[in-house]
């Protein structure tokens, strides 16, 4: 069986982004991370600084076990190169925009396959499942329960004061929150897109994860899948949606979160298949931390939101 992130060193990833520099406000630096997660890193920034983290902006969450690039924004700040144990900071300059999400225009991946025993080919696409890092243990039984408005029952979960539910939950970090719905969202999108594509295509191949099974298929069609919500319509391809929603016992006015009106977010779009550019065999050689087994080093690029842990399960399942 491969392994990945078998060290940090195994997976690093590099975001694309065009900043535009001027003599504005928001300060612009390279975000370099070691084994940590975005959030970890700028709620230290945030701590040790004394800068509101509202004031910090991200375009999106790296990976934790990685080496990663990416860039952040912060308000009126005069802070230079910053060099932390596991993370540091590089300055840029100064521009007129906060980075936020969508800002990403995609990452680049240098990525260590190990314990292997036969060297595998490349592809040129991937069916764009959000993968394992979007589902925590309690991610979806969050986002599924807050549609459900148990909301005693996530302050619980979260272990906040449960007294006045609404008042801890409109207290908690928006941001965190938001995740833990747009995980129940992505977990119907994936068993959505795996429902579809095992009905069309007689040949494909299954993948357990922990929410499911992903559907992988040699062929890729020009779709989006909506990310439900309130105002979601649907088609004839994607009525499957209803049949999911059923099994769930999910109604899409569920999705208008009345006592946390913050919630609510008209329904988006994903791409069913995401091109994989630039693809390239870097080496194959002798695995120095597994015995007798071989090492793959590939490259590739991916559009923004799309995970590279799916394209490795997809090539070397």
């Amino acid at each position: 069986m491969y392994k990945i992130k078998q060290i940090p060193e195994d997976f690093y990833v590099k975001e694309l982004i065009n900043l535009k520099f001027n003599s504005g406000n928001y300060s612009y630096f390279l975000l370099k991370k070691r084994n940590l997660t975005t959030l970890e890193a700028i709620n230290t920034i945030s701590k040790r600084f004394k800068i509101n983290i509202k004031n910090i902006g991200y375009a999106g969450n790296k990976d934790k076990r990685a080496i990663t690039e990416q860039y952040i924004s912060i308000l009126n700040c005069n802070l230079k190169d910053i060099k932390f144990n596991d993370f540091g900071l590089k300055f840029l300059g100064y521009g007129n925009e906060r980075i936020k999400l969508g800002n990403n225009l995609g990452n680049e991946f240098l990525i260590t396959v190990r314990n292997l025993d036969k060297k595998y080919n490349g592809i040129k696409f991937i069916v764009n499942y959000f993968d394992e890092q979007r589902f925590s243990k309690i991610n979806i039984k969050i986002g599924k329960y807050l549609l459900q408005e148990k909301f005693k029952e996530i302050c619980n979960l979260l272990k906040l004061d449960d007294e006045n539910p609404i008042m801890s939950l409109n207290k908690f970090n928006k941001k965190e929150l938001r995740f833990y719905l747009h995980s129940y969202q992505s977990f119907i999108f994936n068993k959505s897109v795996a429902e579809y594509l095992k009905n069309k295509y007689k040949y494909h191949k299954k993948v357990k994860y922990s929410s499911g099974s992903f559907i992988f298929v040699d062929k890729k069609e020009n779709l989006k899948f909506p990310l439900i919500s309130f105002d979601a319509k649907f088609n004839k391809k994607d009525k499957i949606y209803l049949k999911i929603l059923k099994e769930e016992k999910i109604n899409l006015e569920q999705f208008i979160i009345k006592k946390i009106p913050w919630l609510i977010e008209e329904t988006s779009y994903r791409n069913v298949f995401a091109n994989v550019k630039n693809f390239k065999i870097v080496k194959y050689e002798k695995d120095e931390l597994n015995k007798g087994e071989f090492k793959q080093i590939i490259s590739f690029t991916l559009p923004k939101g799309s995970y590279a842990t799916i394209l490795v399960k997809e090539i070397f399942e």
